[in-house]
C-alpha cells in the first residue's frame, strides 16, 4: 500500500515537471519570444502592428482577405488592395518603399519593399535561402527542382534539361495542337448559332491539364487526367490549410482535411509510380522510350547513371515522382493563368487583339500551326524576344553579381567582421585566398627530408605553422580557403568545448564532394542518423567480438613475419617496412571485415588506396561547384573506382544476406556482426527505417577500410621508426614481451598485460594519424569571446597541442614513453591536450580495434626481430589524408 502511494507520488511529480517544462516552452513560444522580437525589430527602425497573443495578425489577415473577396472590382481598378488587402494597408500605414513586419502567429515576417535590398537578397542566395519550416503540407503540392539546393539542384537541372530542349519541344507540338483543338471544337459548338457567353477559365484549365497529361505521360493520358483532378483538389485543401495558424504536429491529427490530403497524396504517388514502373519495364526490355516528358526524363536519368557509373548521380524513383508532380502544378496552373489574363486584357484592348489576329492570319491562313510559323509571328515574337533579352540580361546580372559577391564582397565583409572579434589572419586575396601559398609551401616542404631530431610540424603543415607563429602561440587565427575563411582553434579549452558539443559543432559539409568518395558512413552523419549508425555499429567493436578477431590478426601478421624471416635468413637485411605494414593491415581488414571473401577484400584495398591519392590531389586545389561533373581523366577514374568498390562490396553483402535468409549462422567478421546487429534492430523496432540501408552498409564497409587500414599501418610504421632510433626502448619492450609470452602464441589476456600502451601513446602524440579535425556551425554561435556567424568552418589543431611545451614540458619534441607510464590522464594533467582518436561523444569507435591490432603486431615483430634505422632512410613525414612517411621506412632487420 505504501509502495503504491509512493509510486503514485512519483508519477504525479514527473507529470507535474513535464507539464511545467512544456508549459514554459509554450509560454516562451507564444509570448516571451515574440515580445522580445518585437522590441528587437523596433530598435532596428522597423515598424509593425503590436504582437497579439498566439495569432498575431493572422485573424485580421484572413478576415480582410475574406471581406475583399465578397465583391468584384472595376476592370480599371488597382488589383493589389483586393489580392493582399492586409499587406497593402500595412505598406500604406508604414510608408511607401519602407520595410515593415507582420505577425504570422508568434513569428514575425519582415516585408522587404526597398528595391536595393530585394536585389541583395536575391543575389545572395546562399545566405537568403528558400523558406523552410512553416507548414509542411505545402510540400504535398510540388517539390522537385524548385525545392533542391546546391549540388542537388545542379543534379536535377542537368537531368531535367533535355526534357525542354527545343528539338524535344518540337515533337510535343502535335500534343499542344490536339488538346487546343478539343477546346476550340467545344467553343465552335457553343457559338454555332450565335455569339455566346463562355467562362473560358475552366476550359483553359482543362486545355493546359490535357497538354501536361499528353506531353508528360503520352499513352498514359487518362491516368494523367486523374492526377490533374487530384492535384487540383489538393491545391485547394493546402491553400486553405496555410491560411490558418500552423501548430507543429497538427498535420498528424486525423481531421477530415488531413485524411483527404494524405489520401490524395497517396493516390497521386501510386498513379505516377505505376506509370513510371511501366516505362522502366519497357526500357529494360529494350524498347525505345517515348518522346513525352517522362520518357525523356527517365532516358536522361538512365544515361547519367550509366555515364557516371553510380546511382547517386541519378534521380531516385521518389525524386522522379516529385518532378512529375511539379510538371503538373507549374505547367498547368501557370500557363492557364497566363492565357486567361491574356484573353481578358485582349478583350479589353481590342486594338491589340486585332493586330495579333491579322498577323496570325497572314502567317498561317487556314494552315495547321507549326514550329516554323510560330517562330515568325512578329507581334508575339517581338514581345517575346524583348522578354527573353531582358531575362537573359537579368540572369547574367544576377549570376555576375552573385559571383562578385562570393569572391569579393562577402569575403571582405567577413575579414572585417573577424578582425573586429580580435582574430588575426592574412588579408583576403581575390578568389584563391591563401590556397596558392598553402599549396606552394607544402610542395616546397616536401622537396627535401629533415633530420630525425627535427620538429616535424614545419614540414607537415608549413603554412599553418608559420601562421600560428605569426599570430601568437596558443592564439586562434584564420586563413582563407578560397573565398571562405577557416577559423583555426588552438586553445585547449575551446577544442574540448567544441568536441563535447557535437550537436552544434558538426562535421564539415560542403567543400569538395569528392572527399566523400573515400569514406563516409558513421564519420559523415549527424544527429539522429549518427545515433542510429553508432547503435548498430557498436556491437562490432565490443571486447568480446574483438577477442574472436585476434586469430585473424595473428594469421595476417604471421604472413608478414614469414616474409621477413626469408629476407633475413642468412644475415641482417635492409627492408622498407612500410608497404609490408600496409599489406598486413589491409589483410587484417580484409579478413576481419569479410572473412571468407578475403580476396575480394584485397581488391577493395588496392582501389581505395588509389582513390585516396586522387582525392587528396583534388582537395589541394580550389573547388568550383559542379566541376566534379566535368569529364576529366581524374574525375572519370575516381568515378570508375567508386563504381568498382561499390559493386564488389555490394556483391559480398548480397551473398551474406542470402545466407542469412537461408537460416545459416552469420559470420563473426565485421560485416557479419554489422548485418546481424542491423537485422536485430529492424526486427526489434518493427520498421526498416530504424536500420541501415544497403547503401549505408556499403559506406560503413568503405570506412572500415580507410580508417582501419590506413591509421593502423601509420601507427606501426612510426612506432618501428622511433624504436629503431631509440633501441633502449625497443629492448625494454622486447624483454616484457618475452616475459609475458615466451614462445607462446599471443592471446587477448597476455596482450592486455603487456605495457606497450605507453609506447603507442607516445607515438600517437608525436605522429597522430590526422593533424586536425574540421567542424562547422549552422547557426550563429559564441565560442569563448568569439561570435561566429552561421556557416563558419573551424579547424581544431591536435598536432599543435601535442607539441605544446607549456603542456608537455621542454622535452616535448623528444620520444619519452614514460610520460604515459601512469596513463593518459596523468600524462596530460587532465588538460585537453591529447586527441589521437578525437574526443567527446564522437570519439573514434574503432580505437580498441586499432590498438589491439597494433599491440599484437608489435609483440610478434619484437619477438622475432631487432631493428634499427637504415643509413638510407630519409625522414620525411607528409600528409596524404593521414600522416605517413613520404619515402617509405627503410630499417635494418635482424632475425633473433
Amino acid at each position: 500500500m505504501e509502495l503504491s502511494f509512493s509510486m503514485m507520488n512519483t508519477v504525479v511529480c514527473v507529470v507535474g515537471v513535464i507539464v511545467m517544462i512544456y508549459g514554459w516552452r509554450f509560454f516562451n513560444w507564444v509570448w516571451l519570444k515574440p515580445k522580445k522580437m518585437d522590441k528587437f525589430l523596433r530598435e532596428q527602425g522597423l515598424n509593425g502592428n503590436p504582437y497579439k497573443f498566439l495569432y498575431g495578425d493572422m485573424k485580421e489577415m484572413v478576415q480582410m482577405t475574406a471581406d475583399a473577396k465578397l465583391k468584384p472590382i472595376n476592370i480599371t481598378d488597382d488589383i493589389v488592395p483586393r489580392i493582399m488587402p492586409f499587406l497593402y494597408n500595412s505598406a500604406k500605414t508604414y510608408g511607401k518603399g519602407k520595410n515593415f513586419f507582420t505577425w504570422m502567429g508568434p513569428r514575425p515576417m519582415i516585408h522587404i519593399t526597398e528595391p536595393a535590398l530585394i536585389r541583395e537578397v536575391l543575389n545572395n542566395y546562399s545566405q537568403f535561402q528558400k523558406l523552410k519550416g512553416g507548414n509542411p503540407l505545402i510540400k504535398l503540392l510540388a517539390r522537385g527542382i524548385v525545392d533542391a539546393e546546391d549540388d542537388q539542384w545542379a543534379k536535377h537541372r542537368k537531368i531535367i534539361n533535355p526534357a525542354f530542349h527545343v528539338e524535344k519541344l518540337k515533337s510535343m507540338l502535335p500534343a499542344f495542337y490536339i488538346s487546343c483543338s478539343e477546346m476550340i471544337n467545344k467553343w465552335e459548338e457553343l457559338t454555332k448559332e450565335r455569339s455566346c457567353e463562355v467562362d473560358v477559365y475552366p476550359h483553359l484549365e482543362t486545355f493546359t491539364s490535357d497538354v501536361i497529361s499528353r506531353t508528360a505521360f503520352g499513352s498514359s493520358y487518362q491516368e494523367g487526367r486523374k492526377i490533374f483532378e487530384l492535384q487540383k483538389e489538393q491545391a485547394e485543401l493546402v491553400i486553405k490549410a496555410i491560411q490558418s495558424l500552423y501548430i507543429p504536429g497538427s498535420r498528424f491529427l486525423p481531421t477530415k482535411s488531413n485524411r483527404r490530403m494524405k489520401e490524395i497524396d497517396r493516390d497521386v504517388r501510386a498513379t505516377i509510380n505505376k506509370i513510371i514502373n511501366k516505362r522502366v519495364t519497357t526500357m529494360k526490355a529494350g524498347e525505345s522510350n517515348s518522346d513525352d516528358l517522362l520518357g525523356i526524363l527517365l532516358d536522361s536519368n538512365y544515361k547519367e547513371i550509366r555515364q557516371q557509373g553510380n546511382t547517386n548521380f541519378g534521380l531516385t524513383t521518389e525524386e522522379v515522382i516529385q518532378e512529375c508532380k511539379l510538371f503538373y502544378f507549374a505547367g498547368q496552373e501557370t500557363t492557364a493563368n497566363l492565357l486567361v489574363w491574356t484573353m481578358i486584357l485582349l478583350a479589353q484592348h481590342t486594338n491589340w487583339q486585332d493586330r495579333a489576329r491579322d498577323e496570325v492570319l497572314k502567317v498561317f491562313g487556314d494552315r495547321k500551326p507549326d514550329i516554323d510559323g510560330l517562330s515568325r509571328l512578329k507581334v508575339l515574337s517581338f514581345s517575346m524576344m524583348n522578354t527573353v533579352v531582358c531575362v537573359v540580361g537579368v540572369i547574367v546580372m544576377i549570376y555576375g553579381w552573385r559571383f562578385f559577391n562570393w569572391v569579393w564582397l562577402k569575403p571582405k565583409k567577413m575579414d572585417k567582421f573577424l578582425r573586429e572579434q580580435g582574430l588575426n589572419g592574412n588579408p583576403y586575396k581575390f578568389l584563391y585566398g591563401d590556397m596558392k601559398e598553402m599549396v606552394q609551401m607544402t610542395a616546397d616542404a616536401k622537396l627535401k627530408p629533415i633530420n630525425l631530431t627535427d620538429d616535424i610540424v614545419p614540414r607537415v603543415m608549413p603554412y599553418l605553422y608559420n601562421s600560428a607563429k605569426t599570430y601568437g602561440k596558443g592564439k586562434n587565427f584564420y586563413t582563407w580557403m578560397g573565398p571562405r575563411p577557416m577559423m583555426h582553434i588552438t586553445e585547449p579549452a575551446l577544442i574540448r568545448q567544441i568536441l563535447a558539443n557535437y550537436s552544434r559543432f558538426q562535421k564539415l559539409n560542403g567543400g569538395n564532394p569528392l572527399a566523400k568518395l573515400v569514406a563516409r558512413g558513421l564519420a559523415d552523419v549527424e544527429a539522429d542518423q549518427w545515433a542510429k549508425h553508432r547503435k548498430i555499429i557498436n556491437p562490432v567493436f565490443h571486447v568480446e567480438k574483438l577477442k574472436h578477431m585476434v586469430p585473424a590478426f595473428y594469421i595476417s601478421c604471421s604472413d608478414m613475419i614469414n616474409k621477413w624471416e626469408v629476407l633475413t635468413k642468412e644475415r641482417s637485411c635492409e627492408v622498407d617496412v612500410y608497404p609490408h605494414l600496409q599489406t598486413f593491415t589491409s589483410d587484417v581488414i580484409s579478413r576481419t571485415a569479410f572473412g571468407s571473401s578475403y580476396e575480394e577484400g584485397r581488391k577493395i584495398f588496392e582501389l581505395q588506396k588509389e582513390q585516396t591519392e586522387l582525392v587528396m590531389k583534388a582537395l589541394q586545389s580550389l573547388y568550383i561547384p559542379g566541376s566534379r561533373f566535368l569529364p576529366t581523366k581524374s574525375n572519370r577514374r575516381t568515378k570508375e573506382i567508386d563504381r568498382d568498390v561499390r559493386a564488389t562490396v555490394n556483391k559480398i553483402i548480397n551473398k551474406r544476406v542470402t545466407t542469412m535468409k537461408a537460416g545459416e549462422n552469420s559470420s563473426d567478421d565485421l560485416l557479419g556482426i554489422l548485418l546481424d546487429s542491423n537485422y536485430k534492430e529492424i526486427k526489434q523496432q518493427g520498421n526498416t527505417n530504424f536500420g541501415l540501408t544497403t547503401e549505408e552498409v556499403i559506406q560503413e564497409c568503405k570506412l572500415f577500410y580507410f580508417a582501419g587500414q590506413e591509421t593502423t599501418a601509420n601507427l606501426l610504421v612510426w612506432t618501428m621508426i622511433l624504436l629503431g632510433q631509440h633501441t633502449n626502448w625497443q629492448d625494454r619492450a622486447r624483454d616484457e614481451v618475452l616475459k609475458v609470452f615466451g614462445d607462446r602464441k599471443p592471446d587477448i589476456d597476455g596482450l592486455s598485460r603487456v605495457k606497450i600502451n605507453m609506447i603507442l601513446h607516445e607515438v600517437l602524440r608525436l605522429y597522430p594519424a590526422v593533424i586536425g579535425m574540421g567542424r562547422m556551425i549552422h547557426k550563429e554561435t559564441t565560442l569563448g569571446n568569439i561570435t561566429l556567424p552561421a556557416g563558419s568552418f573551424l579547424q581544431l589543431h591536435m598536432m599543435l597541442l601535442h607539441y605544446d611545451n607549456e603542456m608537455w614540458g621542454d622535452d616535448v619534441k623528444e620520444f619519452k614513453p614514460e610520460r604515459f607510464a601512469e596513463g593518459v590522464s596523468n600524462a596530460t594533467k587532465e588538460q585537453a591536450s591529447y586527441f589521437p582518436f578525437g574526443g567527446g561523444p564522437r570519439i573514434c569507435i574503432g580505437q580498441n580495434f586499432a590498438m589491439l591490432e597494433a599491440k599484437l603486431a608489435l609483440v610478434m615483430i619484437l619477438r622475432g626481430f631487432s631493428f634499427e634505422i637504415s643509413p638510407l632512410y630519409a625522414h620525411a613525414p607528409q600528409m596524404i589524408l593521414t600522416l605517413q612517411p613520404q619515402y617509405g621506412a627503410q630499417l635494418i632487420l635482424r632475425k633473433l
